[in-house]
């Protein structure tokens, strides 16, 4: 044996007999911070520190005389700065005249609204942030809620960073991508220069133990909704890992767990300050059901519901008002992928991937047409299809009526558009339908006929068959097999 392999060997039994020590457990270097301490000649300490830092709800917006936000409040510290033109912004209930380039720093829990204060349009960036660390969040919110001119200190410390945001806002996705680290960057330097301002400035405005007492509970419940939306994207937007998710500590107490996914089919809209209001909605309309996490993607929006009730929930109720009310409150037309209910938290990635399949995000519906391509006129007429397709009255002259237009016009639009008549959209909505039903539920054969919109179970099992291929029983009896 040569040196080399004598020194290999030396040290390879070096490191098993460490890794031995410590009843079998390998040591860190934590485990040998004493070693030399009797050649020490003096040594300090500074405590291990953990906090988080969240940025939420960034966006530039443009309005026009007569625009008002209503007044609110939350948990999380905001900074709001006018780019161009006036906003009146009520502080508690105290009116000030916010000019461009000024900044108002806004405390968690206090009450604000704004309205545009020029006759012309006015401009304003806006971002809102929580920090989860008691010292640092109580320091901040001694700084109150107040108005910092153009010229003052804290103004100028952060508009460099304020203004760049506010440009990268406006860019593509593609150029958001590119530009993550400047964004990550900005944000950092924005909070360091608002807490060494903070620090510098321990006495100014607000009470530190008022603060104190904000901080628990509205802050506490906001960062452990944040927690879990950040949990639920990993594991959604991640590699399967269903034994973790199967652990019950990661997640509220459940017997139940529903998930949906919502899509606005125009692109636009996700590069819009809407798509917070969205999120807000959905978290707030579910939230009056049970536990409510919506994590936001690039297009969609997955809302996942944590229910402790013995009966099953009725989640496809609880999406189809939610799709209401965002088609009321955000005039948009909004699809809904409904991936249903499940008992175990190892099943959620199924319950998503079901609700992809709904929206013709997978392969198992790659006969859905692509929504972002389409005629306006002909998504409207594929929505009410994919809402009302249970509905056996629904016709081609129906649906015209409503969207007031020809049957003849529409059935042209339908052909030009996708390449496929309005007959073939309904079938096969829903024959997808009806397997999903055959594969989840023990509803006999003509139950499941009237459940999607066929009166005749006889014209149902033709048409099933000439889509699939199997009539609905033995394509239930093949799963079975399986």
């Amino acid at each position: 044996m040569n040196k080399c392999s004598t020194i290999r060997r030396h040290n390879t039994e070096k490191r098993s007999t460490i890794s031995r020590k410590e009843g079998g457990i390998a040591m860190s270097w934590t485990s040998e911070a004493g070693g030399g301490r009797e050649f020490n000649l003096g040594q300090h300490a500074l405590p291990d520190l953990h906090f988080s830092f969240q940025m939420c709800g960034a966006h530039w917006r443009k309005v026009s005389p007569g625009w008002s936000y209503p007044e609110h409040d939350h948990a999380l510290f905001e900074l709001n700065y006018v780019l161009e033109g006036q906003q009146v912004m009520r502080l508690n209930s105290q009116a000030q005249l916010q000019q461009p380039g000024e900044l108002i720093l806004i405390a968690p829990g206090c009450r604000h609204g704004s309205e545009i204060g020029s006759p012309a349009s006015m401009t304003y960036f806006c971002l809102h942030f929580d920090i989860d660390d008691a010292v640092m969040y109580g320091r901040l919110a001694a700084l109150g809620s107040r108005l910092h001119a153009a010229d003052s200190e804290l103004t100028t410390r952060l508009k460099p960073d304020l203004e760049r945001l506010s440009l990268l806002s406006g860019e593509t996705e593609e150029e958001l991508a590119a530009e993550s680290f400047a964004i990550r960057t900005c944000i950092l330097r924005l909070l360091l220069e608002l807490c060494q301002y903070a620090f510098d400035r321990p006495e100014a405005g607000g009470d530190p133990a008022m603060a104190a007492t904000v901080q628990p509970e509205e802050a506490r419940m906001l960062r452990e909704r944040y927690a879990l939306e950040k949990k639920m994207q990993d594991y959604l937007g991640g590699p399967d890992d269903g034994d973790r998710l199967s652990d019950r500590s990661l997640f509220p107490p459940f017997r139940w767990i529903g998930l949906f996914t919502v899509m606005v089919p125009d692109r636009a809209f996700w590069t819009k300050p809407d798509r917070f209001l969205a999120k807000i909605l959905l978290e707030d309309e579910l939230g009056r059901f049970g536990v409510s996490v919506v994590a936001a993607g690039e297009r969609l929006l997955t809302a996942v519901l944590f229910t402790d009730g013995y009966s099953v929930p009725p989640l496809e109720e609880y999406a189809a008002d939610c799709r209401r009310l965002l088609e009321h409150r955000l005039n948009e037309p909004v699809r809904i992928g409904l991936g249903g209910v499940a008992a175990s938290s190892g099943e959620l990635k199924g319950l998503y991937r079901q609700s992809l399949s709904r929206l013709g995000l997978s392969e198992a519906a790659d006969w859905l047409p692509d929504f972002d391509f389409v005629n306006r006129t002909v998504r409207l007429a594929l929505l009410v299809i994919e809402s009302d397709y249970a509905d056996s009255e629904l016709t081609l002259a129906g649906l015209a009526a409503r969207l007031e237009l020809t049957p003849n016009y529409l059935s042209a639009l339908f052909t030009a558009e996708t390449g496929r008549t309005f007959t073939w959209h309904l079938t096969r909505i829903r024959i997808d339908r009806a397997c999903a039903l055959l594969r989840q539920s023990r509803l006999k054969v003509y139950q499941i006929a009237r459940q999607i919109g066929y009166a005749d179970p006889a014209y149902f099992s033709r048409s099933f068959k000439g889509v699939v291929g199997l009539s609905p029983a033995a394509y239930r009896e093949n799963l079975l097999d399986e």
